[in-house]
């Protein structure tokens, strides 16, 4: 599995390097991917967001393909693009995404969870990160935003993914000052790790299974 750290990209520019990445993939003729960026002032709506969550349209916005609702990505984000395939199902690999947020952010000192009714992760009632993906041929693309420390005012261009602004936090908001891309590869490797310890437990139930 491959980790690449691109810097600070314009949301369009990383969308087309993972859809690219994403059919190579799919067809066999390229290894999985993790891609960790930052973007610039964006806002994205899941396809089967409301447009209607977003609040002030002074930003480029794009309806993209991923789950969820309205989300802004901007500088302060640890933006991380999994392109991978899901070892154990849609419901295991999301599990893994929040996973791999909440043992990151417990390194920097931050206890994090999650909360039944809404995906992502939370710190008490705030949210420090959000999770979109998709699927398509078998191959998860999209991934996870980690509130480093972003320019929270923007988070009131909109609903982030239907709730309210004020319910979005930061890890410098709790007091933690961080490197946006340090914090970007700690997610892709402790999901790397989560991700081939999923593959060995699936790999031993499928022996188990041929044991006549």
């Amino acid at each position: 599995m491959r980790i690449f750290i691109l810097g600070r990209t314009k949301y369009q520019e990383a969308w087309a390097l993972m859809k690219r990445i994403h059919d190579e993939v799919a067809s066999g003729v390229s290894e999985e991917t993790i891609l960790v960026t930052e973007h610039d002032h964006v806002i994205t709506v899941g396809r089967h967001g409301r447009l209607n969550n977003v609040l002030r349209r002074e930003l480029p916005i794009y309806v993209v393909e991923r789950g969820g609702d309205a989300t802004y990505h901007g500088p302060g984000q640890a933006v991380v693009y999994p392109v991978v395939r899901p070892r154990r199902g849609v419901r295991s690999y999301l599990w893994a995404l929040e996973e791999a947020v909440i043992r990151t952010l417990d390194k920097y000192g931050i206890s994090a969870g999650r909360r039944e009714d809404h995906r992502g992760v939370w710190v008490g009632g705030k949210k420090i990160a959000s999770v979109g993906i998709a699927v398509e041929r078998g191959v998860a693309y999209h991934g996870v935003a980690v509130y480093v420390n972003p320019h929270m005012d923007y988070f009131y261009h909109i609903n982030p993914c239907g709730l309210p602004p004020y319910v979005i936090t930061s890890m410098r908001q709790l007091g933690v000052e961080a490197d946006v891309f340090e914090v970007g590869y700690a997610v892709a490797v402790n999901l790397e790790t989560l991700l081939q310890r999923q593959e060995r437990s699936q790999t031993r139930c499928e022996s188990l299974r041929r044991i006549p």
